[in-house]
């Protein structure tokens, strides 16, 4: 009886040891499936939205910690109603915005640590019809001693103004171009660095006298060369 139960512990002992083995084994071998698995997952798709408007982009892994990144961005707002009238000093005014905006992105993506996706951003935009636009007209007719002149014949102002050419942009952000995960989700913190606009004051009927002060607003406008990049993204791994 001492013998059976001396064979069956040695049979136990023996079957355990195998099954152990196969499973640290196994575990191994799924450890290194992952991590290359990982490894060959080089390339992120994204879309965008943020301050450029709407945006689509491609990055792909150069080292550990530095990723390429090209990024195209669009945005349109016509006919956005802004109140200006403590800007005047005139509640009769009326203004009426639109925005356009096309910005291409190329640059590089820095992140420092091994276990945070803080990162840090960096490049070149490529600043093609980026303009902001606004129509300045009278809510109501104007008096004139007895006179009352209607809001349409008093006439209205234009104004354009209009960033173009290259601009260097910096940033930080959260959340890898290429995340560790098969999906990600990211926002980037920056500014780009643009030349100042080109403005253009236009104005017609009673408000013809207005455009003698296109001067003064280009100066106005000639510190405008700060354009706010915040941006939130969600990315795909591939």
């Amino acid at each position: 009886m001492k013998i059976k139960l001396l064979l069956l512990a040695v049979v136990f002992c023996y079957n355990t040891q195998v099954f152990t083995q196969q499973s640290t084994k196994q575990t191994k071998t799924n450890i290194i499936n992952n991590d290359e698995t990982v490894k060959t997952r080089k390339n992120g798709l994204n879309i965008s939205f943020g301050t450029s408007g709407f945006g689509v982009g491609y990055a792909r892994k150069l080292t550990t910690k530095l990723n390429a990144i090209v990024a195209y961005h669009s945005l349109t707002v016509e006919d956005k109603e802004v109140d200006i009238s403590e800007f005047l000093d005139n509640d009769d005014v009326e203004f009426l915005g639109s925005a356009n905006s096309t910005i291409i992105d190329a640059g590089i993506e820095y992140v420092p640590f091994k276990n945070s996706s803080f990162k840090l951003a960096f490049g070149v935009g490529f600043l093609n019809d980026v303009a902001i636009n606004g129509l300045i007209t009278y809510k109501e007719g104007i008096e004139y001693g007895d006179i009352i002149v209607a809001s349409e014949d008093v006439g209205k102002v234009i104004i354009n103004s209009k960033w173009s050419g290259t601009a260097p942009f910096l940033g930080f952000g959260f959340g890898r171009a290429i995340p560790k995960n098969r999906f990600g989700f990211g926002v980037d913190i920056g500014t780009y660095f643009a030349k100042s606009p080109e403005v253009s004051l236009q104005a017609d009927k009673l408000l013809t006298p207005t455009q003698d002060e296109q001067e003064d607003l280009q100066d106005a406008f000639e510190s405008l060369t700060l354009i706010p990049r915040i941006q939130f993204r969600l990315t795909y791994n591939f």
